[in-house]
């Protein structure tokens, strides 16, 4: 593949192929040389009755906005005091990263490795997906087993390695430090054990006949977590909802307020930092087909629980319209999000992707490229922005 010549420290990063990317440039590039306009000016824009309709969907029960997990960045950046000030608040934020991606590496681990007690087939037979039972704590002295619902699809003959791109997908979301994405892991179980478990279905025998066996006479299963963070009241919460990602009102919404360059009306500030975290994981991803997205009213957060199309061989870069144009458009990013964006280059994705090298790799080679690439242009948007109205006031969230 042929390398990029130097034309410049900002267009050299950003330079692209496809029209989506040449506009995110020409976006950048305006941006930064939008210095001389006036910072009181303000994009909003008035709300119509549908966006305001939704806007009172998702709004939370009286009481006002629940804690999100250990790992939320403040709602505002905290004060600083010079370079001591600095280290200081560096050395916080990486504490509370590094307790928060060792929670998610537990919580991976328990998908993967505790007993598998029951499953029960949903949806069409055709998609081979159950819910599954498992003893979280088994094993641990001391500690009752704590039985848990999961989802579980073991790979089928159609496509034994599509569990690869929802696990690659959770392990990008955990290298940036996102919470929108339940933890995703894959496993394998005995063909033995699944045709006991699924025995008494009555479809039980075709499915298993659908299933890749590997020469070992195990099935590699992708098992998720219901929802984002450790098993708790996410996990079982009644009061989440899935909306279309095209086409919902809600997301009108949430795209006014990022387009605010200081609070709007109504604003939740933890579903805005959700809602950049969708637009930036999809785009870094290649995931232009994203269908819905889920609500979760009591947490007052978002969630991506389909992710298959992640990851995909080929980005059209139409595709990427939606999320692309809606960042270009945003006033405003969490801190934290920035900040794992400058820190996750090549080596870090490749840890994160390819843990095991080529045999145990989530995605190939080609997508690695393309990461970095797509992580350059997003970062240098975020950079001309701040260029132009200041860290504190696009780093705000």
């Amino acid at each position: 593949m042929s390398r990029r010549a130097p034309d410049g420290p900002a267009r050299g990063r950003l330079r692209r192929r496809g029209g989506a990317a040449r506009r995110l440039v020409v976006a950048a590039a305006l941006i930064a040389a939008s210095c001389a306009r006036p910072s009181s000016e303000q994009s909003g824009g008035s709300t119509g009755a549908i966006a305001a309709l939704a806007e009172r969907e998702i709004a939370l029960a009286p009481g006002g906005i629940p804690a999100r997990s250990s790992g939320e960045p403040p709602a505002s950046p905290a004060p600083r005091a010079g370079a001591a000030g600095d280290a200081q608040v560096a050395r916080a934020a990486g504490d509370t990263q590094a307790a928060r991606a060792a929670g998610d590496a537990q919580v991976a681990r328990a998908l993967r490795r505790s007993p598998l007690r029951a499953l029960r087939l949903t949806g069409k037979p055709t998609d081979g997906r159950f819910e599954a039972i498992l003893a979280f704590g088994a094993g641990v002295e001391g500690a009752a087993p704590r039985e848990v619902k999961v989802k579980l699809a073991p790979a089928q003959k159609k496509a034994p390695l599509a569990f690869r791109r929802p696990v690659a997908f959770y392990r990008l979301a955990r290298a940036l430090g996102a919470h929108v994405v339940p933890a995703a892991t894959a496993r394998r179980i005995g063909i033995g054990e699944l045709a006991a478990l699924i025995g008494r279905e009555p479809n039980g025998r075709k499915l298993l006949r659908r299933f890749a066996v590997m020469n070992d006479g195990t099935v590699d299963a992708l098992v998720l977590a219901p929802a984002p963070g450790p098993p708790g009241p996410r996990w079982v919460s009644s009061r989440r909802r899935s909306v279309r990602f095209d086409d919902a009102p809600e997301l009108d919404v949430w795209a006014r307020w990022a387009r605010s360059r200081s609070p709007a009306r109504g604003e939740r500030a933890s579903i805005l930092r959700d809602y950049l975290e969708v637009l930036a994981l999809d785009y870094l991803a290649g995931n232009g087909l994203r269908k819905e997205i889920v609500i979760d009213v009591s947490a007052g957060a978002l969630s991506l629980e389909a992710n298959a199309s992640a990851f995909p061989l080929h980005v059209k870069a139409h595709e990427l319209d939606r999320q692309l144009d809606r960042l270009v458009e945003a006033a405003r990013f969490p801190r934290a999000l920035r900040d794992a964006l400058a820190r996750f280059g090549p080596e870090q994705a490749a840890a994160a992707l390819r843990p095991g090298g080529i045999e145990d790799e989530l995605v190939p080679p080609r997508a690695l490229v393309e990461l970095e690439e797509r992580r350059q242009a997003l970062l240098s948007l975020i950079e001309a922005k701040i260029a132009d109205r200041g860290e504190d006031a696009v780093l705000s969230l």
